[in-house]
């Protein structure tokens, strides 16, 4: 019988194990301003993933994303967690991702938390200047007198160079964040800060970076990383730190250096776990980034929080029906190979996330059926919009 075409073989893959088996030496450099708030320093050596030997094999360990755990202050905007350390009192994901954070440091696995820290218009450079370039023809007739009326923006239009982050909110008014755009203004510069829990191993891990640098090394090479999450999505404007770059794109790339990771032999090779709170946008967000990175991803629902805007079973219904093969959601402990065995309590908690997941999803199910029948979002907003209202919502004349 002739032999089943398998497709060519891939020379890469002859050297993957070797590469992986390097790939712990070193590091990336990132840089990014929000590093030096819990890292003392702006420029590091982001570590590859490096690796475990699994059933013989040198494999690369996981890269792990937990978004927004950002602690609630008492008669403050932002924070999204209350951690009390109590499980009587403390919601029972947020005791679970306690565990988790645990043994992420125990094991050094690479961790990224992205968190909300927002455009603050009292932090932007004025004088900075943007990607925007004016183009008369998009430009509204209030738009064209106030550039016909000041010669430096007649200028600029004419010779086609790009705005000042002052002269762009003369033209088109304030710059405004993405998220209070669209959804609502929270998580303030300054205003929010990440949980007890992980603020201690963040400064421990600041303290043994210090101690390194003071025995002579040249960038501290750390293992958990904070990041400006609107990395997620787009730039921010540009501020007085340069806060205008995406450094999660870059610590993810710099975190699989030197691994070969093409091909459908690789495809579960390159993993990335993913949990955190806001689970409705954050987390799904951070997903399908991943996914376009050519992750596989698993999304751990122990460690899934959420507003209580939409249920969380059925984002995970979305991503894994979209996805397919990239995106897995599970409850139970993940990947003991790299992450060592389930720790004690562990079972306990995600038995009580996923009971609570179970209850509220049940109930939203039910007023998320109302709504499609009345054509009606959460918010009660019609879906469909007739031709006059739409014009008026986007500002045109009907």
């Amino acid at each position: 019988m002739r032999p089943i075409y398998r497709g060519l073989p891939k020379p890469g893959h002859a050297v993957f194990d070797a590469q992986a088996a390097g790939a712990a030496q070193g590091g990336t450099q990132v840089r990014s301003p929000f590093f030096r708030r819990y890292l003392g320093v702006e420029n590091v050596l982001v570590p590859a993933v490096g690796h475990d030997v699994v059933a013989g094999v040198p494999t690369p360990r996981p890269v792990v994303i937990l978004t927004d755990l950002l602690a609630a202050i008492a008669g403050g905007p932002g924070g999204l967690c209350e951690e009390s350390f109590d499980e009587r009192t403390e919601a029972p994901w947020l005791s679970a991702s306690r565990l988790l954070c645990d043994r992420l440091a125990e094991r050094r696995i690479v961790t990224v938390l992205p968190a909300d820290q927002h455009l603050n218009p009292a932090l932007l450079d004025a004088g900075a200047t943007t990607a925007v370039v004016l183009d008369p023809r998009a430009l509204l007739p209030a738009e064209r007198a106030v550039v016909a009326a000041a010669p430096t923006l007649a200028r600029k239009l004419e010779t086609r160079v790009a705005l000042t982050v002052a002269e762009v909110e003369q033209v088109f008014g304030a710059i405004i964040d993405k998220e209070d755009r669209n959804f609502l203004p929270h998580c303030r510069e300054g205003v929010v800060d990440y949980i007890p829990s992980v603020r201690a191993l963040l400064d421990q891990q600041r303290d043994q970076l210090g101690r390194e640098a003071a025995a002579g090394a040249t960038l501290p090479r750390p293992w958990l990383l904070p990041d400006f999450k609107t990395g997620l999505s787009c730039l921010s404007a540009p501020d007085r730190r340069g806060m205008n770059g995406n450094a999660l794109r870059e610590i993810l790339l710099a975190s699989q250096a030197g691994a070969y990771l093409e091909g459908s032999a690789r495809r579960h090779h390159k993993v990335a776990l993913v949990g955190g709170t806001a689970h409705e946008y954050s987390v799904a967000e951070a997903v399908r980034f991943l996914v376009d990175l050519d992750y596989t991803v698993v999304l751990m629902l122990a460690v899934t929080g959420g507003l209580g805007i939409a249920s969380k079973r059925a984002t995970a219904h979305e991503l894994c029906e979209r996805y397919g093969a990239k995106v897995f959601a599970s409850y139970d402990w993940p990947l003991p190979a790299h992450l060592g065995p389930e720790p004690p309590g562990w079972a306990r908690l995600a038995a009580r996330v996923r009971k609570e997941d179970d209850e509220f999803h049940q109930a939203w199910a039910v007023e998320h059926a109302a709504q499609l029948g009345r054509g009606r979002t959460s918010q009660d907003v019609p879906v469909v919009r007739d031709g006059r209202d739409l014009a008026a919502q986007l500002g045109r004349a009907s």
